[in-house]
């Protein structure tokens, strides 16, 4: 079977637009992307993990503790995508740095946005949040 030669290229992001300003095959030839996800369909994001909201799945219902905490998220940034499981809510938000400068500030101000909501929200007690920035993380991971 005939074939050509692959002689220019390679498997490093073409557009990085998110975190890196662009192609960086020839700005650095020894650029590898471990660690450094890329977003082709938007801007990049920050990924928040909730727990302590117990039984946050059954609160999924229009008025319902979830749509709640997605509202009052939505007033400091935009929520581009989230999930509910078991007693936890997974919350990707834009613009990146919308609650804080790094991981750690942006966690801790997610937290506090989560948690003034009180102990009734809608059945739900999100008074004992907590909040985790570990960036983007597979599902079960």
């Amino acid at each position: 079977m005939a074939s050509i030669p692959v002689v220019s290229g390679g498997s490093q992001p073409v557009f990085a637009t998110d975190t890196l300003n662009g192609s960086q095959l020839s700005a650095n030839v020894a650029y590898t992307p471990v660690g450094t996800p890329t977003n082709f369909m938007g801007p990049k994001l920050d990924f928040f993990l909730v727990s302590g909201i117990t039984g946050i799945q059954n609160q999924a219902a229009v008025g319902g503790a979830v749509q709640t905490i997605l509202q009052t998220v939505q007033q400091v940034s935009t929520v581009a995508i989230y999930q509910v499981d078991t007693n936890l809510l997974s919350v990707a938000t834009y613009p990146a740095g919308a609650f804080g400068a790094n991981a750690t500030l942006s966690a801790t101000a997610f937290q506090a946005t989560i948690v003034a909501l009180g102990a009734n929200v809608n059945g739900a007690n999100c008074a004992a949040a907590t909040v985790t920035n570990l960036g983007f993380k597979l599902a079960a991971s």
